[in-house]
């Protein structure tokens, strides 16, 4: 009988114990949360719920923010609602589902659009306080210009939308506390009107190096403190075609000390001159897509220094700083 008693007494402190670390984790989330309604809206979003309720327990933290909308300098992103989890024995790996419609609205340039789709899902995941993965997912995407709320005109429709952000192990410096990171997105199916393209398909990947690896040191400064790392950006490859018309891009790129972009991409083409209509002035595009080969294509080699595009020895654009 003692032994039961002891045993009972073991599972109810053990239960209560439990109970209290799931309800101080609660705490610290909810006070994260309320902490993001009344942030600046500049340097940090602001984040409001219409309604909030978290559950989950005991093995689980399930955050639901109904009719969510987030703030950040002029732009208001609101959305049905927003649902995030994490489990209680691996919380730096977190699930978020996002219900459409989503609406963007820029109060700057008085633009308005609305996305809708079958399915939104991200996660997020660290390895210590460094960056594992970021993941979104998003399936049958629908992108509408919506500043005539009864007239929306489509911008761009896909079946399948994934992008990923990764940690590259060949990049870790544990010294200098510096990880890079990998990017891959792919869209599948892409319809968008207003450049011509039906059924097509895009596939960006890149790398960034020499980035900090502790994302609680992340803030407005993450930028200048990487291009003072040295950091580098590699275009691995861009590629996209509907059929009768492709592109591939590759390419480095960094920035000065002054914040201006330097670094050099390749561009190789078919069928993209004809497309992109008045996106690029008439006297820039064959300087910056290059001469027209004999099978259609054009190829050029594009060089960027303190900001300034050059297309050969001839200055085409000016980037402004990035910081």
């Amino acid at each position: 009988m003692k032994r039961i008693i002891a045993l009972i007494i073991v599972v109810v402190l053990v239960i209560a114990g439990w109970s209290g670390a799931w309800l101080w984790g609660a705490s610290q989330i909810t006070a994260q949360v309320k902490a993001l309604e009344t942030a600046d809206a500049v340097t940090t979003p602001r984040v409001t719920c219409g309604s909030y309720f978290l559950g989950g327990y005991p093995f689980g933290f399930d955050l639901t923010c109904g009719e969510a909308t987030i703030n950040l300098a002029d732009t208001t992103v609101t959305a049905s609602g927003i649902k995030a989890s994490a489990e209680v024995y691996n919380p730096t790996h977190i699930l978020v589902f996002a219900q459409a419609p989503v609406h963007v609205k820029d109060e700057f340039t008085g633009s308005e659009s609305t996305v809708t789709f079958d399915a939104a899902s991200a996660s997020g995941s660290l390895i210590g306080w460094r960056i594992g993965r970021v993941s979104l997912v998003l399936d049958k995407p629908v992108w509408n210009d919506s500043v005539i709320p009864d007239q929306p005109r489509l911008i761009a429709s896909a079946d399948h939308l994934e992008a990923h952000l990764v940690d590259l192990p060949k990049l870790y410096d544990a010294a200098n506390h510096q990880q890079g990171l990998g990017q891959y997105v792919e869209i599948d199916n892409l319809d968008a009107p207003g450049f011509a393209i039906n059924a097509g398909k895009s596939i960006f990947q890149g790398e960034l190096s020499k980035l900090p690896d502790d994302v609680r040191t992340y803030d407005a400064s993450v930028v200048k403190r990487w291009q003072q790392a040295g950091g580098q950006f590699t275009l691995v490859s861009f590629k996209g075609d509907d059929g009768d018309t492709h592109f591939e891009a590759t390419g480095n790129l960094n920035l000065d000390d002054q914040g201006r972009i330097g670094g050099q991409v390749k561009l190789n083409s078919k069928g993209v001159v004809e497309r992109v209509g008045n996106a690029i002035p008439p006297q820039l595009k064959g300087i910056v897509l290059g001469a027209q080969a004999a099978d259609g294509s054009y190829s050029s080699t594009v060089n960027i220094a303190a900001g300034v595009v050059f297309a050969g020895l001839v200055p085409a654009a000016v980037i402004p700083p990035v910081f």
